[in-house]
């Protein structure tokens, strides 16, 4: 079969991952847009006390360099069903369809876009995912294995405090000075970003082969290994890079390399433990759920929406609420971003809306057939 899903044909679980997902995505991207103050280890501010030091010590240990591998797992969940169902020059044409809007999306908005990355990965890995060329699930996690234990050795160099914002175009004066860094900070994120996800985005696929996700209470021992197994490793590599961003110790620049690679290693563990998390949880029914996994269905609408949010509440050519505000106000703006999306989002696909970009993308990576005249 060629051609997209229907809506009533999805499985529910990936969706609740990807609808809770979004609440952790906005979560770990609002503290980026905090500027116009000293910036310490991974973009978070230098000097934070109270609660704010508690809420960044909780974002890095189970938010900070988790999410995303476990956006880019649901992403290879994506490409493994895609490939099921059509050619590799569909697949192909995902990827570069999603290099196109993480550009416009970077060039725009937000250089930080993630959506660019995966589709880079997906343009290069698509002959191993798809058709009769297909690699093994061994192999695929063998590829996986070798390019994250790269990106975490390339991880390690980054151990002290930045210094500047991880997005400075935040802070840029004027319009045009906003827009004038965005090419360059896009194009750096996109392919350090393909680097680090790209083997969760392997792992991914070897996920959606299994069928863990599709039938999450036949394989609850399954997700419930991943769940407590990833989460204990991910909370205990990433604590000591955690206490340092609370201002706790200040390590070395020698051992600043070891826990920095030590809280990137975590990253993928952790990913891995929230994924099982989400599967136990898609698993049972529970008041919202339902809500939630219909809004997951408009992820990339929604997190796109969030970066507009973020932009117009933050950005210093616009609200420039980042200049003053603290890192809990950030993260609670970034849960009502969430909240609100979801009400909307999964309101309107209970009665079968599409996301826009959905939909966009759908139009341009399935080819037209032309109609025969009757």
């Amino acid at each position: 079969m060629t051609g997209p899903a229907r809506l009533a044909a999805r499985q529910v679980t990936p969706d609740l991952a990807r609808g809770l997902l979004l609440a952790l995505i906005a979560v770990a991207n609002a503290h980026l847009y905090l500027v116009d103050r000293s910036i310490g280890y991974r973009g978070y501010p230098s000097g934070l006390t109270g609660a704010d030091a508690v809420v960044a010590v909780v974002q890095m240990v189970l938010v900070d360099g988790r999410v995303f591998p476990l956006f880019a797992a649901l992403v290879g969940y994506g490409v493994a069903r895609l490939a099921e169902r059509a050619p590799e020059s569909v697949v192909r044409r995902r990827g570069l369809v999603l290099i196109g809007i993480g550009a416009l999306h970077g060039l725009l908005l937000f250089p930080g876009d993630i959506i660019g990355a995966y589709g880079l990965v997906i343009l290069l890995m698509a002959p191993a995912v798809a058709g009769v060329t297909a690699s093994s699930s061994r192999g695929l996690l063998a590829a996986a294995g070798a390019i994250g234990a790269f990106g975490v050795l390339l991880s390690s160099s980054a151990s002290g405090p930045q210094g500047i914002p991880t997005v400075p175009s935040i802070a840029a004066p004027t319009l045009g000075a906003f827009l004038a860094a965005h090419p360059g900070e896009w194009f750096a994120t996109t392919l350090f970003s393909a680097l680090l996800t790209a083997p969760a985005v392997l792992v991914g696929v070897v996920i959606a082969r299994s069928g863990t996700l599709d039938d999450p209470v036949a394989h609850r021992r399954r997700l419930a290994l991943w769940a407590v197994g990833g989460l204990v490793a991910g909370v205990g590599l990433g604590l000591p890079l955690a206490l340092a961003v609370a201002g706790v110790w200040a390590p070395t620049s020698g051992v600043g390399a070891v826990v920095a690679a030590a809280h990137a290693a975590g990253g993928y563990a952790g990913a891995l433990g929230l994924l099982g998390v989400m599967g136990l949880l898609g698993s049972v029914s529970w008041p919202g759920r339902d809500l939630i996994a219909a809004a997951g269905t408009w992820s990339m609408t929604l997190y796109l929406s969030q970066s507009v949010v973020f932009v117009a509440v933050f950005a210093t050519v616009a609200g420039g609420l980042g200049s003053s505000a603290s890192l809990t106000t950030a993260t609670l703006v970034g849960l009502a971003t969430w909240l609100v999306g979801v009400l909307v989002a999964g309101l309107l696909a209970r009665r079968g809306h599409r996301g826009p970009f959905e939909l966009l993308v759908r139009r341009l990576t399935y080819p037209r057939t032309p109609t025969r005249p009757t």
